[in-house]
Order: structure tokens, then C-alpha cells, then sequence
């Protein structure tokens, strides 16, 4: 279901894409995108479309609820929403406009952003200096009719840059959090070898299991175990091409417990025995 009111004045832009093989093959791409001068009646209220929207305010401000979560997005702000999830915006009735970019976009490589883009599993605002991501905003909007090879990657290494650019500026301000979450990263560099105890980063932080875990794919991407078992594959590796080891013995020196444990991650993290 779609319900929208388009009350939005001369000179917004809507466009649409149909992604080819070459554009869905990319990390990132785009079916629809735009730029509202929406007046004090826009509205749209949507239960379900198989992409992820993102706003950025320019001017005014706009109001978007999705589940039990609602926020006002003001100008330098950016919100992402994943549109599998009921949902509705429309703009701020006391400023009466909401100028704001919005693009529809999917891909790989959103799917594996959804733990940094959705930290607490809902949508979060995200605050940008606003030169740098209105540029690319723009150079998405001029190359998304086009379907050339050139623009196609074009498209995917802009959505690219306004992604890195919203999350850079929202971790630029280090929480406390953060740095514990941080520490407890360094500690698993500097003891990959060795069995970590989850006890051990909770008393370090100071957390829960549960708020750990969560902030630790949060800030880092992933859980603690891959994190360390990646240190280990990736040491492995170096031993490997720079030392006489002997499997067992590199198996032993990265912390695992005997050769066929090495053996089985090894082949199933880098592809080859």
C-alpha cells in the first residue's frame, strides 16, 4: 500500500531506474531519487517497497515514524529507513516546507552496513557538514538516467561516499562507549593467539553480555569471536608466506587447538587449503 500527498513545488526532481545486470552486480545501486521542495502538505504513508530510503534535510524540516520510533529530521540531518517496515513521512507543520534529498538504494553492500546504519536495530539520525554529501547527492541525480558503464559505477561509488560520509561524522565525536568497546578490540589484537574469555571484555567495559555484543558489531562490524578468529587466519597467513612454520606449528602459535581446527577455517576463510 501507498499513500502519498505530492504537495511539492517547481523545480523537485523525481527519477527512476531500472538497475541492469552491470548495476546490480555493484556494492551499491539506485532505483529512485530526488530532490522535494515539499510544502506543508506533503505526506507519504507506505507499508512495504524492497529497498532502503535515505533522507537528507536541506531546509524546514520533515517528521518520519516508522514502529514505535519517530524523529523530527532537520536541516544537515540524514535518517536511513529499511522501506520493508511499515512507515510514514511527511513535512514539519511548523516550518511548513521540507526542501530534502531521498534516494532508494540496495545492494550487497547496504546489507552488510545494516549493523552500523541500524545500531539499535532502528533507524538512527545521522549530522553531516552538508557541502561534501550535497555534491554527491547532485552527481547521483545528473547520472541516474544515464546507463552508462561509467555513471552505473558512478552511482555505486557516490552512494558510497555519502554512506562513509554519515557514518564517519556520527563517530568523529568518540563516545565512551566507543573507547571501551576500542580497548576490548585492542585486547583481542594483542592476545589473538590465546582463548579470550567473554568474561574477561565484560569487565573490561564494564557492560552486559547483551549491550557488549551489541555495541561491539556496532563500532567493530561483528561479533568478538570473528573478529579474533579473523586476526588469526590473517596472522596465519603472514607466517605462512614469510616463515618455515610448520602447519602444526603456525596452527598452535594463532590459538588453535589442533591442525584439522586450523585446516577447516583456514580453507573456509581464504578459499583455498
Amino acid at each position: 500500500m501507498l499513500t502519498y500527498n505530492l504537495d511539492i513545488e517547481q523545480g523537485s526532481l523525481w527519477l527512476r531506474a531500472t538497475p541492469g545486470e552491470l548495476a546490480l552486480a555493484q556494492p551499491f545501486y539506485c532505483t529512485e531519487a530526488g530532490i522535494f521542495y515539499a510544502r506543508e502538505h506533503f505526506s507519504t504513508v507506505r507499508d512495504y517497497k524492497d529497498s532502503y530510503l535515505l533522507f537528507f534535510t536541506l531546509e524546514g524540516k520533515g517528521v518520519i515514524s516508522q514502529g514505535d520510533s519517530t524523529v523530527c529530521l532537520e536541516p544537515g540531518q540524514a535518517l536511513f529507513l529499511d522501506c520493508r517496515t511499515p512507515q510514514s513521512y511527511y513535512t514539519d507543520p511548523e516550518t511548513g516546507k521540507w526542501t530534502h534529498y531521498w534516494i532508494h538504494i540496495d545492494g550487497p553492500g547496504i546489507r552488510g552496513m545494516r549493523s552500523v546504519l541500524f545500531p539499535e536495530g532502528k533507524f538512527t539520525v545521522f549530522r553531516t557538514g552538508g557541502d561534501g554529501i550535497r555534491g554527491e547527492f547532485d552527481l547521483l541525480l545528473r547520472s541516474l538516467e544515464n546507463t552508462s558503464v561509467s555513471t552505473i559505477l558512478t552511482i555505486s561509488l557516490s552512494i558510497h561516499k555519502i554512506l562513509t560520509s554519515l557514518i564517519t561524522a556520527r563517530t568523529v565525536a568518540v563516545s565512551r562507549n566507543q573507547m571501551l568497546i576500542g580497548r576490548a578490540a585492542s585486547y583481542l589484537n594483542a592476545h589473538y593467539g590465546e582463548t579470550v574469555d567473554l568474561h574477561t571484555l565484560l569487565n573490561m567495559t564494564h557492560m552486559s553480555k547483551s549491550y557488549f555484543m551489541r555495541l561491539f558489531r556496532q563500532y567493530i562490524g561483528t561479533t568478538p569471536y570473528s573478529y579474533q578468529l579473523s586476526l588469526r587466519i590473517t596472522k596465519a597467513k603472514e607466517y605462512l608466506e614469510l616463515t618455515d612454520m610448520t602447519i602444526h606449528e603456525i596452527a598452535m602459535k594463532t590459538g588453535f587447538s589442533d591442525d584439522p581446527s586450523f585446516s577447516t577455517r583456514f580453507s573456509s576463510m581464504v578459499g583455498i587449503s
